[in-house]
Protein backbone atom coordinates (compact mmCIF):
# COMPACT_ATOMS: atom_id res chain seq x y z
CA UNK A 1 0.00 0.00 0.00
CA UNK A 2 2.82 1.82 0.43
CA UNK A 3 4.45 1.66 -2.42
CA UNK A 4 1.52 2.27 -4.67
CA UNK A 5 0.87 5.68 -2.62
CA UNK A 6 3.94 6.84 -3.17
CA UNK A 7 3.15 5.86 -6.95
CA UNK A 8 0.12 7.70 -7.17
CA UNK A 9 2.34 11.48 -5.15
CA UNK A 10 4.79 10.71 -7.90
CA UNK A 11 2.42 10.06 -11.02
CA UNK A 12 0.65 13.33 -9.87
CA UNK A 13 4.45 15.45 -9.69
CA UNK A 14 4.78 14.12 -12.83
CA UNK A 15 1.67 14.87 -14.59
CA UNK A 16 2.13 18.54 -13.20
CA UNK A 17 5.31 18.93 -13.86
CA UNK A 18 4.91 17.53 -17.57
CA UNK A 19 1.82 20.21 -17.81
CA UNK A 20 3.68 23.49 -16.64
CA UNK A 21 6.64 22.58 -19.33
CA UNK A 22 4.06 21.85 -21.69
CA UNK A 23 2.05 25.09 -21.13
CA UNK A 24 5.28 27.37 -20.45
CA UNK A 25 6.22 26.05 -24.56
CA UNK A 26 3.23 26.70 -25.58
CA UNK A 27 2.69 30.12 -24.18
CA UNK A 28 6.68 30.78 -25.54
CA UNK A 29 6.01 29.17 -28.90
CA UNK A 30 2.66 31.90 -29.09
CA UNK A 31 4.67 34.88 -28.20
CA UNK A 32 7.48 33.59 -30.68
CA UNK A 33 5.13 33.23 -33.68
CA UNK A 34 3.01 36.57 -32.77
CA UNK A 35 4.33 38.88 -30.51
CA UNK A 36 8.10 39.16 -30.94
CA UNK A 37 8.03 40.68 -34.55
CA UNK A 38 10.77 37.68 -35.72
CA UNK A 39 8.14 35.16 -37.75
CA UNK A 40 5.77 37.38 -39.90
CA UNK A 41 1.86 37.36 -38.90
CA UNK A 42 0.32 38.11 -42.48
CA UNK A 43 -3.13 37.13 -41.33
CA UNK A 44 -5.38 37.80 -38.01
CA UNK A 45 -6.01 34.89 -35.67
CA UNK A 46 -7.89 35.23 -32.57
CA UNK A 47 -6.01 34.68 -29.14
CA UNK A 48 -9.57 33.14 -27.67
CA UNK A 49 -8.98 30.23 -30.38
CA UNK A 50 -5.27 29.31 -28.73
CA UNK A 51 -7.01 29.54 -25.22
CA UNK A 52 -9.38 27.66 -26.01
CA UNK A 53 -7.15 24.64 -27.16
CA UNK A 54 -4.37 24.85 -24.51
CA UNK A 55 -6.46 22.29 -22.31
CA UNK A 56 -7.34 19.98 -24.80
CA UNK A 57 -3.76 20.07 -26.29
CA UNK A 58 -2.50 19.64 -22.69
CA UNK A 59 -4.84 16.10 -22.60
CA UNK A 60 -3.69 14.74 -25.57
CA UNK A 61 -0.03 15.69 -24.49
CA UNK A 62 -0.33 13.76 -21.49
CA UNK A 63 -2.29 10.82 -23.21
CA UNK A 64 0.52 10.25 -25.66
CA UNK A 65 3.58 10.98 -22.73
CA UNK A 66 1.93 8.21 -21.19
CA UNK A 67 1.75 6.21 -23.76
CA UNK A 68 5.02 6.26 -24.76
CA UNK A 69 6.20 5.18 -20.96
CA UNK A 70 7.20 8.61 -19.29
CA UNK A 71 5.01 7.61 -16.14
CA UNK A 72 7.87 4.16 -15.47
CA UNK A 73 8.90 5.51 -11.91
CA UNK A 74 11.62 2.48 -12.14
CA UNK A 75 13.49 5.32 -14.53
CA UNK A 76 14.90 8.72 -13.95
CA UNK A 77 12.49 12.15 -14.33
CA UNK A 78 14.94 12.45 -17.23
CA UNK A 79 17.99 10.98 -19.16
CA UNK A 80 18.05 10.13 -22.45
CA UNK A 81 15.45 7.73 -23.04
CA UNK A 82 13.44 9.77 -21.39
CA UNK A 83 14.02 12.64 -23.72
CA UNK A 84 13.54 10.14 -26.88
CA UNK A 85 10.09 9.35 -25.26
CA UNK A 86 9.58 12.91 -24.81
CA UNK A 87 10.29 13.57 -28.12
CA UNK A 88 8.28 10.90 -29.91
CA UNK A 89 5.00 11.53 -27.55
CA UNK A 90 5.59 15.24 -28.82
CA UNK A 91 5.40 14.13 -32.47
CA UNK A 92 2.04 11.72 -32.34
CA UNK A 93 0.57 14.60 -30.44
CA UNK A 94 0.77 17.02 -32.75
CA UNK A 95 -0.28 14.57 -35.83
CA UNK A 96 -3.47 14.03 -33.27
CA UNK A 97 -4.20 17.96 -33.05
CA UNK A 98 -3.39 18.17 -36.88
CA UNK A 99 -6.12 15.46 -37.14
CA UNK A 100 -8.19 17.25 -34.80
CA UNK A 101 -8.03 20.63 -36.41
CA UNK A 102 -8.54 19.25 -39.72
CA UNK A 103 -11.99 18.19 -39.11
CA UNK A 104 -12.87 21.13 -36.16
CA UNK A 105 -13.17 23.94 -39.06
CA UNK A 106 -14.05 26.61 -37.04
CA UNK A 107 -10.45 27.39 -35.50
CA UNK A 108 -7.92 29.44 -36.85
CA UNK A 109 -4.39 27.84 -36.55
CA UNK A 110 -1.75 29.42 -38.03
CA UNK A 111 0.63 26.28 -39.75
CA UNK A 112 3.83 28.01 -38.55
CA UNK A 113 2.79 27.64 -34.96
CA UNK A 114 2.60 23.63 -35.46
CA UNK A 115 6.15 23.29 -35.48
CA UNK A 116 7.29 26.14 -32.81
CA UNK A 117 5.03 24.70 -30.87
CA UNK A 118 5.65 21.14 -31.01
CA UNK A 119 9.62 22.44 -30.60
CA UNK A 120 8.72 24.92 -27.72
CA UNK A 121 6.34 21.93 -25.60
CA UNK A 122 9.22 19.28 -26.49
CA UNK A 123 11.86 21.97 -24.48
CA UNK A 124 9.16 22.84 -22.07
CA UNK A 125 8.85 19.07 -21.16
CA UNK A 126 12.17 18.03 -21.13
CA UNK A 127 13.20 21.18 -18.73
CA UNK A 128 10.59 20.98 -16.26
CA UNK A 129 11.60 16.96 -16.19
CA UNK A 130 15.32 17.78 -15.94
CA UNK A 131 14.65 20.25 -12.95
CA UNK A 132 12.47 17.38 -11.32
CA UNK A 133 14.56 15.08 -11.71
CA UNK A 134 17.47 17.26 -10.50
CA UNK A 135 15.09 17.88 -7.41
CA UNK A 136 14.20 14.21 -6.52
CA UNK A 137 17.82 13.39 -6.51
CA UNK A 138 19.02 15.87 -3.86
CA UNK A 139 16.14 15.09 -2.12
CA UNK A 140 16.75 11.24 -2.20
CA UNK A 141 20.43 11.85 -1.52
CA UNK A 142 19.55 14.21 1.48
CA UNK A 143 17.02 11.21 3.12
CA UNK A 144 14.32 13.57 2.92
CA UNK A 145 12.61 10.97 0.82
CA UNK A 146 12.62 7.39 2.20
CA UNK A 147 13.86 5.04 -0.35
CA UNK A 148 11.69 1.88 -1.18
CA UNK A 149 12.76 -0.83 0.96
CA UNK A 150 14.80 -3.86 -0.77
CA UNK A 151 15.84 -7.08 0.35
CA UNK A 152 19.25 -8.66 -1.36
CA UNK A 153 19.11 -12.61 -1.52
CA UNK A 154 22.69 -13.47 -1.48
CA UNK A 155 25.74 -12.79 0.53
CA UNK A 156 28.21 -12.77 -3.04
CA UNK A 157 30.33 -10.77 -4.69
CA UNK A 158 27.66 -9.68 -7.27
CA UNK A 159 24.80 -9.46 -4.50
CA UNK A 160 27.39 -6.98 -2.66
CA UNK A 161 28.00 -5.08 -5.70
CA UNK A 162 24.37 -4.41 -6.01
CA UNK A 163 23.71 -3.51 -2.66
CA UNK A 164 26.76 -1.15 -3.16
CA UNK A 165 25.75 0.23 -6.47
CA UNK A 166 22.14 0.72 -4.89
CA UNK A 167 23.70 2.58 -1.94
CA UNK A 168 26.01 5.31 -3.79
CA UNK A 169 22.72 5.96 -6.46
CA UNK A 170 20.11 7.39 -3.91
CA UNK A 171 18.11 8.42 -6.41
CA UNK A 172 17.22 5.71 -7.64
CA UNK A 173 14.78 5.64 -4.58
CA UNK A 174 15.90 2.41 -3.40
CA UNK A 175 17.02 1.66 0.01
CA UNK A 176 18.87 -1.74 0.88
CA UNK A 177 17.87 -3.25 4.42
CA UNK A 178 19.57 -5.91 4.24
CA UNK A 179 21.22 -9.07 2.44
CA UNK A 180 19.61 -12.67 3.23
CA UNK A 181 22.02 -15.71 2.98
CA UNK A 182 20.83 -18.90 0.93
CA UNK A 183 23.96 -20.90 2.62
CA UNK A 184 25.26 -20.51 5.86
CA UNK A 185 27.33 -17.44 6.65
CA UNK A 186 30.75 -17.16 7.68
CA UNK A 187 30.74 -13.58 10.27
CA UNK A 188 34.09 -12.60 9.62
CA UNK A 189 32.97 -12.11 5.75
CA UNK A 190 33.16 -8.45 4.75
CA UNK A 191 29.62 -7.04 3.77
CA UNK A 192 30.60 -3.42 3.67
CA UNK A 193 28.15 -2.49 6.73
CA UNK A 194 24.97 -3.86 5.41
CA UNK A 195 23.27 -6.14 7.97
CA UNK A 196 22.13 -9.83 7.37
CA UNK A 197 18.90 -10.60 8.07
CA UNK A 198 16.62 -14.72 8.05
CA UNK A 199 17.13 -16.87 5.89
CA UNK A 200 16.76 -18.48 2.38
CA UNK A 201 13.53 -20.70 3.63
CA UNK A 202 11.91 -17.80 6.25
CA UNK A 203 11.94 -15.23 3.93
CA UNK A 204 8.39 -14.40 4.39
CA UNK A 205 8.61 -13.84 7.98
CA UNK A 206 12.02 -11.41 7.29
CA UNK A 207 9.87 -9.33 4.55
CA UNK A 208 7.23 -8.55 7.19
CA UNK A 209 9.82 -7.76 9.98
CA UNK A 210 11.15 -5.54 8.06
CA UNK A 211 8.21 -4.14 6.31
CA UNK A 212 10.26 -4.77 3.24
CA UNK A 213 8.31 -3.85 -0.23
CA UNK A 214 10.82 -5.08 -3.02
CA UNK A 215 13.40 -8.73 -3.39
CA UNK A 216 16.57 -8.38 -5.90
CA UNK A 217 17.66 -12.26 -6.18
CA UNK A 218 21.23 -12.09 -6.53
CA UNK A 219 22.22 -15.62 -6.22
CA UNK A 220 23.77 -17.40 -9.16
CA UNK A 221 23.53 -20.68 -8.23
CA UNK A 222 19.99 -21.00 -7.69
CA UNK A 223 17.95 -23.54 -10.14
CA UNK A 224 15.03 -21.75 -12.49
CA UNK A 225 12.42 -24.20 -10.21
CA UNK A 226 14.37 -22.93 -7.13
CA UNK A 227 13.83 -18.73 -7.71
CA UNK A 228 10.13 -19.18 -9.08
CA UNK A 229 9.38 -21.11 -5.55
CA UNK A 230 10.85 -18.14 -4.01
CA UNK A 231 9.62 -15.41 -6.09
CA UNK A 232 6.35 -17.08 -5.63
CA UNK A 233 6.77 -17.11 -1.66
CA UNK A 234 7.43 -13.66 -1.49
CA UNK A 235 4.13 -12.87 -3.87
CA UNK A 236 1.94 -13.98 -1.19
CA UNK A 237 3.20 -11.02 0.55
CA UNK A 238 2.40 -8.79 -2.03
CA UNK A 239 6.29 -7.83 -2.80
CA UNK A 240 7.89 -7.51 -6.03
CA UNK A 241 10.64 -9.95 -6.91
CA UNK A 242 13.60 -8.67 -9.29
CA UNK A 243 15.97 -11.22 -10.45
CA UNK A 244 19.62 -10.40 -11.50
CA UNK A 245 20.06 -12.19 -15.38
CA UNK A 246 21.60 -15.08 -16.08
CA UNK A 247 19.45 -17.27 -13.75
CA UNK A 248 16.02 -18.01 -15.61
CA UNK A 249 16.67 -19.88 -18.81
CA UNK A 250 13.07 -21.37 -19.76
CA UNK A 251 11.40 -18.91 -17.28
CA UNK A 252 12.52 -15.65 -19.71
CA UNK A 253 8.95 -15.13 -21.95
CA UNK A 254 6.96 -14.62 -18.85
CA UNK A 255 9.40 -12.27 -17.79
CA UNK A 256 9.79 -7.75 -17.88
CA UNK A 257 13.00 -6.44 -17.51
CA UNK A 258 14.42 -3.16 -15.83
CA UNK A 259 17.30 -1.88 -14.85
CA UNK A 260 19.32 -0.73 -11.47
CA UNK A 261 22.73 1.54 -12.72
CA UNK A 262 23.32 -0.35 -15.56
CA UNK A 263 22.53 -3.79 -13.90
CA UNK A 264 20.04 -5.77 -15.52
CA UNK A 265 16.61 -7.46 -13.60
CA UNK A 266 14.16 -9.85 -14.46
CA UNK A 267 10.44 -9.69 -12.40
CA UNK A 268 7.36 -11.00 -12.77
CA UNK A 269 5.10 -9.03 -15.80
CA UNK A 270 3.29 -6.18 -14.08
CA UNK A 271 -0.02 -5.03 -14.50
CA UNK A 272 0.11 -1.90 -17.76
CA UNK A 273 -2.90 -0.69 -15.27
CA UNK A 274 -0.97 2.39 -14.22
CA UNK A 275 -0.64 6.25 -14.40
CA UNK A 276 -3.22 7.74 -16.78
CA UNK A 277 -4.79 3.97 -17.41
CA UNK A 278 -6.08 3.95 -13.90
CA UNK A 279 -7.08 7.57 -13.98
CA UNK A 280 -8.97 6.63 -17.38
CA UNK A 281 -10.24 2.98 -15.42
CA UNK A 282 -11.52 5.12 -12.73
CA UNK A 283 -13.28 7.61 -14.72
CA UNK A 284 -15.49 4.81 -15.85
CA UNK A 285 -16.55 3.46 -13.00
CA UNK A 286 -17.57 6.79 -11.76
CA UNK A 287 -19.25 7.39 -14.99
CA UNK A 288 -21.15 3.76 -15.98
CA UNK A 289 -21.80 2.85 -11.68
CA UNK A 290 -23.54 6.92 -11.09
CA UNK A 291 -25.96 6.36 -14.69
CA UNK A 292 -26.63 2.63 -13.28
CA UNK A 293 -27.86 3.94 -10.49
CA UNK A 294 -29.79 6.56 -11.85
CA UNK A 295 -31.58 4.67 -14.02
CA UNK A 296 -31.76 1.37 -12.53
CA UNK A 297 -33.13 3.24 -9.35
CA UNK A 298 -36.95 2.24 -9.67
CA UNK A 299 -35.85 -1.54 -10.23
CA UNK A 300 -33.72 -0.88 -6.98
CA UNK A 301 -36.57 -0.39 -4.85
CA UNK A 302 -38.95 -3.55 -6.20
CA UNK A 303 -36.12 -5.52 -5.13
CA UNK A 304 -35.67 -4.36 -1.89
CA UNK A 305 -38.94 -4.77 -1.14
CA UNK A 306 -39.35 -7.92 -2.37
CA UNK A 307 -36.35 -9.11 -0.27
CA UNK A 308 -38.01 -7.64 2.49
CA UNK A 309 -41.05 -9.41 1.80
CA UNK A 310 -39.63 -12.70 1.15
CA UNK A 311 -38.12 -13.29 4.79
CA UNK A 312 -37.35 -11.39 7.51
CA UNK A 313 -33.96 -9.78 7.88
CA UNK A 314 -32.00 -7.11 6.59
CA UNK A 315 -32.86 -5.95 2.84
CA UNK A 316 -28.84 -5.78 2.16
CA UNK A 317 -25.84 -8.08 3.12
CA UNK A 318 -22.41 -6.52 3.59
CA UNK A 319 -19.29 -9.20 3.58
CA UNK A 320 -16.14 -8.36 4.35
CA UNK A 321 -14.26 -9.01 1.43
CA UNK A 322 -10.04 -8.61 0.45
CA UNK A 323 -9.37 -6.23 -2.30
CA UNK A 324 -6.85 -4.34 -3.59
CA UNK A 325 -3.03 -4.56 -1.60
CA UNK A 326 -4.77 -7.18 0.57
CA UNK A 327 -6.96 -4.16 2.42
CA UNK A 328 -10.45 -5.17 3.79
CA UNK A 329 -14.21 -3.53 2.70
CA UNK A 330 -17.49 -4.56 3.07
CA UNK A 331 -18.66 -5.40 -0.32
CA UNK A 332 -23.02 -4.85 -0.50
CA UNK A 333 -25.12 -7.15 -2.04
CA UNK A 334 -28.94 -8.10 -1.95
CA UNK A 335 -29.50 -10.75 0.95
CA UNK A 336 -30.35 -13.65 -1.17
CA UNK A 337 -30.11 -16.00 2.14
CA UNK A 338 -31.77 -16.41 5.43
CA UNK A 339 -30.45 -13.95 8.07
CA UNK A 340 -27.50 -15.51 9.85
CA UNK A 341 -26.99 -18.70 7.65
CA UNK A 342 -23.30 -18.57 8.25
CA UNK A 343 -23.63 -18.54 12.09
CA UNK A 344 -23.34 -21.99 12.84
CA UNK A 345 -21.31 -23.13 9.64
CA UNK A 346 -18.90 -20.56 9.26
CA UNK A 347 -17.85 -19.11 5.77
CA UNK A 348 -18.50 -22.08 3.17
CA UNK A 349 -18.57 -21.75 -0.73
CA UNK A 350 -22.11 -21.78 -1.72
CA UNK A 351 -23.59 -24.56 -3.30
CA UNK A 352 -26.40 -25.24 -6.58
CA UNK A 353 -29.31 -26.52 -4.20
CA UNK A 354 -27.99 -24.67 -1.20
CA UNK A 355 -30.73 -25.00 1.30
CA UNK A 356 -30.14 -21.40 3.17
CA UNK A 357 -30.96 -19.64 -0.28
CA UNK A 358 -34.49 -17.93 0.01
CA UNK A 359 -36.84 -18.72 -3.06
CA UNK A 360 -36.45 -14.48 -3.89
CA UNK A 361 -32.33 -15.06 -3.35
CA UNK A 362 -32.62 -18.04 -5.89
CA UNK A 363 -33.99 -15.76 -8.54
CA UNK A 364 -31.49 -12.84 -7.75
CA UNK A 365 -28.65 -15.07 -7.99
CA UNK A 366 -29.56 -16.66 -11.09
CA UNK A 367 -29.70 -13.37 -12.81
CA UNK A 368 -27.49 -11.75 -10.85
CA UNK A 369 -29.42 -8.75 -9.62
CA UNK A 370 -28.30 -9.72 -6.20
CA UNK A 371 -24.95 -7.89 -6.81
CA UNK A 372 -26.66 -4.64 -8.33
CA UNK A 373 -25.69 -3.02 -5.04
CA UNK A 374 -21.89 -3.75 -5.53
CA UNK A 375 -22.14 -0.31 -8.15
CA UNK A 376 -22.35 1.49 -4.94
CA UNK A 377 -19.18 -0.35 -3.61
CA UNK A 378 -17.47 0.94 -7.48
CA UNK A 379 -18.77 4.29 -7.31
CA UNK A 380 -16.88 4.41 -3.39
CA UNK A 381 -14.12 3.20 -4.98
CA UNK A 382 -14.04 -0.15 -3.06
CA UNK A 383 -14.40 -1.76 -6.27
CA UNK A 384 -13.93 -1.48 -10.44
CA UNK A 385 -16.43 -2.83 -12.64
CA UNK A 386 -14.03 -5.27 -13.92
CA UNK A 387 -11.47 -7.15 -12.31
CA UNK A 388 -10.64 -10.37 -10.25
CA UNK A 389 -13.62 -11.02 -8.26
CA UNK A 390 -12.65 -10.18 -4.24
CA UNK A 391 -12.62 -13.40 -2.07
CA UNK A 392 -13.51 -13.21 1.78
CA UNK A 393 -10.51 -13.24 4.08
CA UNK A 394 -11.05 -16.53 5.20
CA UNK A 395 -10.55 -18.05 1.92
CA UNK A 396 -7.66 -15.81 1.23
CA UNK A 397 -5.31 -16.99 3.67
CA UNK A 398 -6.03 -20.80 2.59
CA UNK A 399 -5.92 -20.18 -1.04
CA UNK A 400 -2.72 -18.34 -0.49
CA UNK A 401 -1.05 -20.91 0.76
CA UNK A 402 -1.68 -23.58 -1.23
CA UNK A 403 -2.63 -21.75 -5.05
CA UNK A 404 0.64 -20.15 -6.84
CA UNK A 405 0.58 -17.02 -7.78
CA UNK A 406 -2.84 -16.58 -5.45
CA UNK A 407 -1.99 -13.29 -3.78
CA UNK A 408 -1.31 -11.66 -7.49
CA UNK A 409 -4.87 -10.52 -8.29
CA UNK A 410 -4.67 -8.57 -5.70
CA UNK A 411 -2.48 -6.10 -7.26
CA UNK A 412 -5.50 -4.72 -9.18
CA UNK A 413 -8.79 -3.47 -7.42
CA UNK A 414 -11.65 -6.33 -7.30
CA UNK A 415 -13.91 -5.99 -9.83
CA UNK A 416 -18.11 -6.93 -10.02
CA UNK A 417 -17.30 -8.96 -12.70
CA UNK A 418 -14.16 -10.31 -14.65
CA UNK A 419 -12.14 -12.41 -17.22
CA UNK A 420 -12.72 -15.92 -15.10
CA UNK A 421 -16.29 -15.10 -14.59
CA UNK A 422 -17.45 -14.37 -18.31
CA UNK A 423 -15.77 -17.40 -18.64
CA UNK A 424 -18.14 -19.41 -16.70
CA UNK A 425 -15.63 -19.99 -13.81
CA UNK A 426 -17.53 -18.55 -10.50
CA UNK A 427 -19.18 -20.09 -8.15
CA UNK A 428 -17.86 -23.12 -6.32
CA UNK A 429 -15.31 -23.64 -9.56
CA UNK A 430 -11.70 -24.86 -9.33
CA UNK A 431 -9.78 -21.87 -8.21
CA UNK A 432 -6.41 -22.80 -9.54
CA UNK A 433 -8.11 -22.32 -12.91
CA UNK A 434 -9.86 -18.89 -11.83
CA UNK A 435 -5.99 -17.36 -10.91
CA UNK A 436 -4.77 -18.03 -14.59
CA UNK A 437 -8.02 -16.11 -16.19
CA UNK A 438 -7.22 -13.24 -13.41
CA UNK A 439 -3.59 -13.51 -14.06
CA UNK A 440 -4.04 -12.98 -17.85
CA UNK A 441 -6.80 -9.81 -17.26
CA UNK A 442 -4.32 -8.35 -15.01
CA UNK A 443 -1.29 -8.80 -17.21
CA UNK A 444 -2.64 -7.89 -20.37
CA UNK A 445 -5.04 -4.62 -19.35
CA UNK A 446 -6.38 -2.80 -21.57
CA UNK A 447 -9.82 -0.08 -21.54
CA UNK A 448 -10.63 -2.45 -24.84
CA UNK A 449 -10.74 -5.78 -22.38
CA UNK A 450 -12.55 -4.07 -19.90
CA UNK A 451 -15.37 -3.21 -22.26
CA UNK A 452 -15.05 -6.68 -24.44
CA UNK A 453 -15.70 -8.41 -20.56
CA UNK A 454 -18.76 -5.58 -19.97
CA UNK A 455 -20.46 -6.65 -23.15
CA UNK A 456 -19.76 -10.55 -21.85
CA UNK A 457 -21.22 -10.41 -18.72
CA UNK A 458 -24.63 -9.04 -20.03
CA UNK A 459 -24.86 -13.00 -21.10
CA UNK A 460 -23.05 -14.94 -18.81
CA UNK A 461 -25.08 -17.02 -17.04
CA UNK A 462 -23.27 -20.20 -16.22
CA UNK A 463 -22.64 -21.22 -12.52
CA UNK A 464 -24.45 -18.87 -11.09
CA UNK A 465 -26.69 -19.80 -8.33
Amino acid sequence: MRKRNARRLLFTVFTLTDAIGATAGFVAAYFLRFNLGILEVTKTYRPADYLFFLPVGLAIWLFWLDRMGCYDFRDRAFNQQILRRISLAGFFAMMTIVAWHFFERNLQFSRLMYPVALVGTIIGVAGSRLLLDRVLARLRRTRRIAGTPVLILGTNPMALNLAQRIRSHAYLGLSVVGLVPVTPHHAEDNLDGFPLLGDFANIRSTIRAHNVEEVIIAQPDLSPPEILDFMLECEKELVDTRVVPNLLESMVEEMRMEQIDGIPLFGLRESPLQGWSLFFKRAMDIGVSAIVLVVLSPILLLIALAVKLGSPGPVFYKQRRVGIDGTRFNMIKFRSMQAGAENESGPVMAKPTDPRVTPVGRLLRRTNLDELPQFFNVLRGDMSLVGPRPERPHFVKEFRESIPRYMGRHRVKSGMTGWAQVHGLRGNTAIDERIKFDLYYIENWTLWLDMKILLMTLRARENAY
